[in-house]
């Protein structure tokens, strides 16, 4: 079991650098040999997706840690909350500092306006900014309709938009937990949350029929209800390779995914269901087809590599701060390139990778890892949750004893 678990690390470190590279690629005069990478790399959103799939994955194991305690909803909350909260109140100030610095795009003429850059990067604080802080700080930013706050999703922290989608399915799981309890990761239970997330997810595909200015924003839950329901039901293939039923639970998911996300309209949508059943098979290369199962290996090598196991430790850190760090070189690199967009990407592209990946290091050494630990603690504790007496009752009832 923690053989296969490794290459999910592996995966998380893949995906963290994937989408470090593709957020630098737009901001680089790459030569002509090279004008495909940013295409190749502009699958974000994908990557994104494969992250959900991994949080539907694991967070059946940290319910499990709290499903026979007292009050395992709360603790489980508060365990999340401790995992993720921290790092991104840390990014949140980071891209606040970044934003109140200035906009890095006058002294960058050399982009396009329409381009990719100006997509990934905001060019300042947005109108209504306290409305702005206020969604961020709620997780709200990545739902509210552009009605009600337009571009709310990316207006500070852009990759935090998925934070919003992580907290309403940490809710729904939460849920979850106070209804099955420990028989929440059995089959039935299984089960039943594949099948409240699909349910979900076709109530999802109404937010399409809406109109535009009160659409629902990308982190809606039930639009991304798919690929939390394909590691749910990938959970119980991992505990049991062997189950023909937890095969057919994830064979079924898969082909509700791939019909539900649009395949037949999007031909890219394939590309998480598929990258999927790649990462699952090459975590257990030795039960693949024959035809493959070199190349399996191959890809279980590769995930399990220093590297990417390193990045996988730190993904989290990574995702959320990369950002504010990167426009904070851009305000300082580039008014020194003058006006030469060959000579800002030589001095961008090395620190662009670099110094998140310091960043990150520091901050999930520093800070993350350590609150983690405490959050664990308080979230395990046998007196968590638990009402204490004042001090004056406990005081009043001793002093009435002979």
């Amino acid at each position: 079991m923690v053989g296969r678990f490794l290459a999910l690390d592996g995966l998380r470190g893949l995906l963290a650098l994937y989408i470090l590279l593709g957020h630098t690629i737009p901001f680089l005069d790459l030569p002509p040999a090279l004008a495909g990478l940013g295409d190749l790399l502009s699958h974000g959103r994908a990557a994104v997706a494969l992250f959900f799939v991994l949080s539907g994955l694991v967070i059946l194991g940290s319910i499990e840690k709290f499903a026979t305690l007292p009050h395992p909803t709360a603790r489980f909350l508060l365990a999340r909350a401790g995992r993720l909260i921290p790092v991104y109140a840390l990014a949140l100030a980071l891209a606040a500092l970044a934003l109140s610095l200035g906009d890095p795009f006058p002294a960058m003429g050399w982009l396009s306006p329409g381009g990719a850059a100006h997509d990934i990067v905001e060019s300042g604080w947005p109108h209504s900014a306290l409305w702005h802080v206020m969604a961020h700080a709620l997780l709200l930013q990545g739902l509210l309709p552009p009605a009600l706050l337009p571009n709310a999703e990316f207006s500070i922290l852009g990759p935090a938009w998925s934070l919003s989608t992580e907290w309403q399915f940490y809710a729904l799981a939460g849920l979850a937990l106070a209804s099955f309890g420990r028989r929440v990761t059995s089959t039935v239970g299984l089960r039943y949350c594949v099948t409240t997330l699909l349910l979900l997810g076709i109530l999802g595909l109404g937010n399409d029929a809406l109109p535009a200015e009160w659409q629902f924003g990308r982190a809606f839950l039930p639009q991304e209800a798919w690929y939390f329901a394909l590691g749910i039901a990938s959970f119980g293939l991992m505990r049991r390779p062997d189950d023909r039923a937890a095969r057919i639970l994830v064979a079924l998911t898969l082909t509700a995914s791939c019909i539900m996300s649009g395949v037949g309209t999007n031909p890219a949508a394939v590309l998480v269901p598929l990258a999927w059943v790649l990462c699952l098979i090459c975590q257990n290369p030795t039960r693949a087809p024959s035809v493959v199962r070199a190349a399996c290996h191959w890809g279980y090598r590769l995930l399990t590599s220093p590297i990417l196991l390193w990045a996988g430790r730190m993904s989290y850190a990574l995702y959320l701060t990369h950002a504010p760090v990167q426009r904070l070189l851009m305000l300082w690199l580039a008014p020194r390139a003058d006006g030469d967009w060959h000579r800002f990407t030589l001095s961008f592209m090395g620190p662009a990778i670099a110094l998140p990946l310091l960043v990150a290091l520091v901050v999930h050494h520093r800070w993350e890892e350590p609150v983690r630990h405490w959050s664990q603690r308080r979230a395990t504790a046998k007196d968590a949750f638990r009402l204490r007496p004042y001090a004056s009752d406990s005081n009043t009832s001793a002093a009435g004893q002979p």
